[in-house]
C-alpha cells in the first residue's frame, strides 16, 4: 500500500493505473500507517509549521515500520518565501526520495543528492535526472504524478532508480 498525505488524488489515482493501491491519509500525532511501503507527501507541509509536527511524527513512524519516504518539491514560491533554511530542514528529514522541477531544485542553492538518497529533478526539456544521469522522453512536457507514481512503484518493485526513471518518463510523456 501506498499512502500520499495531503491532497496528492493524482498520484493515488496513476498508483492505481499501475496496479498498486494507494490511500490518501492526513497526518496523525501518533504516528503512521501499518503497512503503509511508501508515503508520499509535498516537501511544503513537513515544513508548515502549524502542522509540521504531526506530519513529521506520521513520516518518522511509517519509516521504523521500513516505508520509503518521497517527498515532492512543488512550486518553487514556497522555497523562496521560506529562504535558506529550506534545504537544512529538508536534509535532516532526508527523504528516500525528492521530486523536484529544474527551478525547484535551483532555488534550494544545493546539491539535491545533500538532501534525499535518490533525488529526481524533472527536466525542462523533457524527462528526468536521477544520480546525474539524463533519462530523455518521446515528449518534452511530463505529467509529474504519472512520473512520481511510476517513479515510485518501479521503485518498490526492485528497480534501480535510472530504471525506474526510464519506465517513469516514458508512462509520463503526454
Amino acid at each position: 500500500m501506498f499512502a500520499a498525505l495531503g491532497e496528492e488524488a493524482g498520484f493515488c489515482e496513476w498508483v492505481g493505473r499501475l496496479g498498486r493501491q494507494a490511500t490518501l491519509a492526513a497526518p496523525t500525532g501518533r504516528g503512521g500507517w501499518s503497512g503503509a511501503v511508501l508515503i508520499y507527501l509535498r516537501a511544503s507541509l513537513m515544513l508548515e509549521p502549524s502542522r509540521k509536527a504531526d506530519f513529521r511524527a506520521t513520516v518518522e513512524s511509517a519509516r521504523r515500520q521500513g516505508a520509503v519516504v518521497a517527498l515532492e518539491l512543488g512550486d518553487v514560491a514556497w522555497i523562496r518565501a521560506r529562504g535558506p533554511q529550506t534545504a537544512f530542514e529538508l536534509a535532516e528529514i532526508h527523504p528516500d526520495v525528492l521530486f523536484a522541477g529544474e527551478e525547484a531544485a535551483a532555488e534550494l542553492g544545493v546539491p539535491l543528492e545533500g538532501i534525499a538518497s535518490v533525488p529526481v529533478t524533472r527536466l525542462a526539456a523533457g524527462g528526468c535526472s536521477v544520480h546525474g544521469r539524463r533519462v530523455l522522453g518521446p515528449a518534452a512536457e511530463l505529467d509529474p504524478d504519472a512520473l512520481a507514481a511510476t517513479f515510485c512503484v518501479a521503485l518498490v518493485e526492485g528497480e534501480a532508480p535510472v530504471e525506474a526513471a526510464g519506465r517513469a518518463v516514458l508512462v509520463a510523456a503526454r
